[in-house]
């Protein structure tokens, strides 16, 4: 996984569901965070992304250890 520079920018949507919001990383397929307020939402945001790219290089190469198929 190649990262990103230090200055790179993410495009986030924020949404508003069950009294709370989310904020989507729509750069980054699968990449959440919540907050109680928009602002607490976008901050928590950043942790999200550090956190995915940082989980991202640390697995790059790594062959899981089981596979499995499950149903929602």
């Amino acid at each position: 996984m190649n990262l990103p520079p230090a200055n790179a920018r993410f495009r986030v949507a924020i949404h508003r569901a069950k009294g709370c919001y989310f904020a989507q990383v729509l750069d980054l397929p699968g990449c959440f965070s919540r907050g109680t307020s928009e602002v607490e939402a976008l901050e928590n945001a950043r942790s999200a992304i550090r956190a995915f790219l940082w989980l991202g290089q640390a697995l790059e190469g790594d062959t899981a250890t089981v596979q499995v198929e499950i149903t929602a």
